[in-house]
């Protein structure tokens, strides 16, 4: 695990300079190296991990001099890799993964990725050809972003701040991507704030040679299903997948341990690290819950219940006082606004649990890979009205009405979705689908920013992988979307900034390509999360499988009306939201409505401070229009 960053055409002081904003990344070791001929070089910061002696120092060189490699992320199956490359003849001078990687690369080049079971960002760099190779993985959970330089060459970076010191990176303001971000709270790949950033999309590689570059895709989301199974058999067939899962994500040479939340996905994994600890006669796991002085958001007895009985040594680490207060830090560790506050939970828990581990497996893509969010009954649901009410009645009727319900402010959803749906009932599936996953709406955007209605970025989306199955393109937009822009951004930007690296075992591949083959009837028999459920039976007592999901959300409309509340005061204003570029009438109205509790316009509010810290830390940049 590490930063990493490059270009192919770089003073060695240049690249320094965006090697020192990766060294929270990696605090262990750091390393240049530079291409006389050429220019190119390569850069990276090091968290040891996997073989914790100089051997795994990067940037990394072939014996013969030809290939250099840079790598943030880890390759589980590197030693089952290393023994196949070894009775091919090869030999190896260390023991780590990055080794194995790069000369993996060198025999097979692209077609070795499909052979990698891990997370990672990889660029290699090509003496003879003076091309270079950057890989993301799979699902994107290691980041990597570009950026086209004069004279056609190209940088990157594992992050937007990094690769913002590059020279000749054009940071000018990509105004369509504000306009994404106040739909999605995120910026969807590939763009970025920057107009001249992008994000390379999971499962995606690019290669530049001569001042000219490609991108392609080199693996896809699998949830096209259509495979006839039963439910019974497809959990016979899963538990061994989620095993390996797990149990492959422990290699290490440091401290793991696992974020509990009580939630089926981190109970699943807890209890199958301690069944494998069991089997190598291994002290107990470690286990970390946050807690909340709100009983509506706590989980510690659901998480010491599910501790006691997998039996691990079990640490509750209470939130810190004033989480809230911490935007600034946060916003400025993404390089760009992200509005899920979500981020500062895992700021707070990764820094505590740091003190205690360095590795840590987490439940996240579980609800993707498994179905189960609220939202994918919902879009069944509504596939089935739409068969069975006519439109005047969803669209004259049913509408209407919807917009007379109520909702809460405390964290209470069951109102607003209730809403949501119905108000949805008569829009096409991909307005419809979009319309629940984001938060600003197109009119609501439009009055913000002026001008013509944008589009819903997520509509567009769902209408490219749609598929003759609702449940199938609910979660492969999800997987290309919501997953790497949301949940798995947060987690890597909040992680690395204390240096903890997270492992995802509900992201193995291998197991999303068995579920995603599987029949949509089958993957939703029961309702959400079916499929896993079944496997966590096999695991743990009924009361922790049927147990409601909570989330891990903080408490928003609570932080608006305490801690927050002087500076939503101080910083949106109507002369601060013109600095912005935004018209002050719909904030006021959206600032009165929370204040009123008419509607729970909490997520916007922090959107909207987010994006003013960001604009503000740019020291003068460009308003949004």
């Amino acid at each position: 695990m590490c930063g990493i960053a490059g270009a192919t055409n770089i003073a060695l002081p240049d690249l320094d300079a965006m090697r020192r904003r990766l060294d929270h990344r990696g605090p262990d070791d750091h390393g240049l190296w530079r291409d006389e001929d050429s220019g190119a070089a390569l850069a990276q910061t090091r968290l040891a991990v996997i073989d914790l002696s100089p051997g795994g120092h990067q940037p990394m060189a072939s014996p013969c001099g030809r290939w250099v490699v840079v790598f943030n992320g880890e390759i589980y199956n590197y030693r089952a890799l290393r023994a196949e490359l070894e009775a091919k003849g090869e030999t190896f001078a260390t023991a780590s993964d990055t080794e194995v990687l790069l000369r993996l690369l060198m025999r097979q080049g692209e077609a070795a990725l499909d052979q990698l079971v891990g997370m990672f960002a990889v660029a290699l760099w090509d003496r003879h050809e003076c091309s270079l190779l950057l890989v993301r993985d799979r699902f994107g959970v290691k980041p990597l972003v570009w950026a086209a330089l004069p004279g056609g060459h190209l940088a990157f970076a594992s992050e937007i701040h990094a690769l913002a010191a590059c020279p000749g990176v054009d940071l000018g303001l990509d105004h369509r991507a504000v306009s994404d971000y106040l739909a999605c709270l995120y910026v969807p790949a590939p763009r970025t704030i920057h107009a001249g950033i992008a994000k390379l999309e999971p499962g995606h590689l690019l290669r530049w040679r001569n001042g000219s570059w490609d991108i392609r895709r080199w693996w896809s989301p699998p949830f096209t299903g259509g495979r006839p199974i039963r439910h019974d058999e497809a959990v016979e067939e899963l538990i061994p997948l989620v095993r390996q899962a797990v149990v492959d994500r422990l290699v290490s040479d440091v401290p793991v341990g696992c974020f509990l939340s009580g939630g089926i996905d981190s109970s699943v994994i807890a209890a199958l690290m301690a069944e494998e600890a069991r089997r190598q006669g291994a002290p107990p796991i470690r286990t970390f819950t946050m807690t909340f002085d709100a009983a509506a958001y706590d989980e510690r007895d659901a998480a010491a219940q599910v501790a006691a009985h997998v039996g691990s040594h079990h640490t509750e680490l209470p939130a810190s006082p004033g989480i809230a207060g911490r935007l600034d830090a946060m916003v400025r560790h993404f390089g760009e606004p992200f509005g899920n506050p979500t981020a500062l939970l895992i700021d707070d828990l990764s820094r505590l649990a740091r003190q205690h581990v360095t590795v840590a497996l987490v439940g996240d893509g579980g609800d993707e890979i498994f179905a189960g969010y609220p939202r994918y009954q919902g879009g069944l649901l509504a596939e089935r009205a739409a068969r069975l009410l006519p439109v005047w009645l969803r669209r004259g009727v049913v509408a209407p009405l919807a917009g007379l319900i109520p909702e809460s402010s405390s964290g209470r959803h069951a109102f607003r979705r209730a809403r949501e749906f119905l108000g949805s009932l008569g829009l096409a599936a991909d307005e419809r689908y979009a319309s629940w996953v984001e938060y600003f709406d197109p009119a609501e955007r439009a009055a913000l920013l002026g001008g013509a209605e944008a589009g819903r970025p997520l509509a567009a989306l769902y209408r490219a992988v749609a598929g003759a199955d609702a449940l199938d393109a609910m979660q492969q937009t999800d997987l290309l979307s919501f997953l790497p822009g949301n949940l798995l951004s947060y987690g890597d930007a909040m992680s690395m900034a204390h240096a903890l690296e997270l492992r995802l075992p509900l992201l193995d591949h291998r197991l999303a390509e068995a579920v995603g083959a599987i029949q949509a009837a089958t993957r939703f028999a029961f309702g959400k999360k079916s499929l896993l459920k079944a496997v966590a039976r096999r695991l743990l007592p009924a009361e922790i499988v049927d147990r409601p999901k909570l989330g891990f959300n903080p408490p928003m409309g609570l932080w608006l009306q305490r801690e927050l509340k002087p500076m939503v005061a101080e910083r949106l204003t109507p002369a601060r939201l013109e600095e912005l570029g935004l018209r002050w009438p719909p904030v006021e109205r959206l600032l009165a409505e929370q204040r009123s509790g008419r509607r729970d316009h909490s997520l916007k509010v922090w959107a909207l401070l987010v994006l003013e810290a960001w604009q503000r830390q740019q020291g003068g940049a460009p308003s949004p229009c």
